[in-house]
């Protein structure tokens, strides 16, 4: 596999999870004024997922079920870890693990449901064993309680450099990748260099 496309928009998917709800133990809902954009992960380490290297740290995840991973932070860097870790494994899930990342780590609505069907027509069995692209850092570009968009740079196997947009919504208790029902443009994009003020992620 060569250029990690992070395909949050060219495929998207529906399948168990419905609506949103809060529960009674998460916070009051902030707005992008009282959350810190600019906070890094703390205690970062690597956890590796079909050959790539994905960032959790005390703000999540704190459940690993093998493919599917869960528990973070309704906080800023809570909602990029999510994001990056969703968009990923999205993107290099094998046949076996892609329905229950999806169910799980996917925002309920069509444009899940697209990605799902997009996702059975091809097949991937195997992990990048060799010249992997590796996760840059980030940036939060909008952040309230419920939903966050964020900006995924990557490094690519030919050290070009790619940024990612995804947003993330707050659903069932964490956060949720929500994907478009129909892509109008590419949320990939070749940039140049790297942002000055862009949270690293010095991952092995």
């Amino acid at each position: 596999m060569g250029t990690l496309t992070l395909s949050a928009g060219l495929l998207g998917s529906s399948i168990l999870l419905a609506g949103c709800s809060h529960h009674s133990t998460d916070p009051v809902p902030g707005t992008a004024t009282t959350a810190n954009i600019d906070a890094p992960p703390s205690n970062l380490k690597a956890n590796v997922f079909q050959g790539i290297s994905l960032p959790g740290a005390d703000q999540g995840p704190r459940n690993n079920s093998g493919a599917v991973v869960s528990g973070f932070d309704r906080s800023p860097v809570g909602a990029a870890l999510a994001a990056i870790n969703t968009t990923v494994r999205i993107s290099v899930a094998t046949d076996s693990e892609w329905a229950p990342i999806g169910q799980r780590m996917l925002a309920s609505g069509p444009g899940r449901d697209a990605w799902a069907i997009a996702r059975s027509q091809i097949s991937i069995t195997d992990p990048i064993t060799a010249n992997a692209p590796r996760i840059a850092g980030y940036r939060v570009a909008t952040y309230t309680a419920d939903r966050a968009e964020i900006a995924i740079f990557t490094i690519q196997s030919d050290q070009s450099l790619t940024r990612n947009a995804a947003i993330v919504i707050w659903q069932l208790g964490d956060w949720k990748l929500l994907l478009p029902s129909q892509l109008q443009t590419s949320p990939v994009q070749t940039v140049t260099a790297l942002p000055s003020n862009l949270i690293p992620l010095p991952l092995p």
